[in-house]
């Protein structure tokens, strides 16, 4: 039986700023680095007989993080959709109708290709090419990326029928930056044990809301005392 690893690369300056990102190649942000490290810290004992990474830095980065000095083998087929014309763009910046044309990558028709970019079906082809061709059994991980790790378990469960972005009904899977997700292969049944599993981060959300909180006391604070001094102009 082969066990199975899918991990999301940390987040990267535009996951933080909430741009497309799809093959565009961007880094980690530092908060992406420090969830790499507490990923890092939780997989520090794990023994694995492969380890495979996206090429896309983003990835490179967080495998190299976790495993400094073990041998990563990268392959460009564990990378994001090419989501062509849309990358570097925020949905926002879109119109209706431009979103009708990018949403086909996740609501269907899963053939169509947006703009420059893949389908649907060309992410989900050359994710069971890659899985095709790993060892039968062992214990192996893979950096890679959310679009990715999607196709993989809807290649087990299936793809919801294809429907409008505005009208998304049914499940669908949220993975999270440096989430495990495991998958157990036997002969040709596949298991899915583990989504989105991210309680190495707790920590990390912890200091951050913390942080956020400390702020806000520091802020009501200053401005407390300068209403008592009058030096707040309303």
């Amino acid at each position: 039986m082969l066990e199975l690893y899918l991990i999301r690369h940390g987040k990267s300056t535009w996951n933080q700023t909430g741009r497309i990102q799809g093959q565009t190649d961007v880094p980690l942000s530092e908060e992406g680095e420090k969830q790499a490290q507490a990923l890092a810290k939780r997989l520090k004992h794990w023994k694995f007989d492969h380890v495979y990474s996206s090429d896309l830095q983003r990835a490179k980065q967080t495998a190299e993080a976790v495993y400094p000095n073990g041998t990563i083998t990268f392959d460009k087929r564990l990378r994001e959709i090419h989501l062509g014309d849309f990358e570097g763009r925020t949905w926002n910046e879109m119109t209706d109708e431009e979103r009708d044309v990018f949403a086909v990558q996740f609501a269907g028709p899963y053939q169509q290709r947006v703009p420059g970019g893949e389908s649907n079906d060309d992410l989900r082809d050359r994710a069971l090419a890659w899985l095709a061709d790993l060892p039968k059994e062992g214990r192996v991980v893979a950096f890679t990326h959310g679009g990715f790790i999607v196709s993989v378990l809807q290649s087990i469960v299936g793809r919801p029928e294809p429907r409008h972005w505005k009208k998304m009904e049914g499940w669908g899977f949220w993975i999270e930056n440096t989430s495990l997700t495991q998958v157990l292969v036997d002969e040709n049944f596949k298991t899915i044990h583990t989504v989105g599993d991210y309680s190495h981060l707790e920590t990390l959300k912890a200091e951050k809301e913390k942080l956020r909180h400390e702020a806000q006391s520091e802020a009501l604070e200053k401005e407390s005392k300068e209403a008592k001094e009058g030096t707040i102009v309303r």
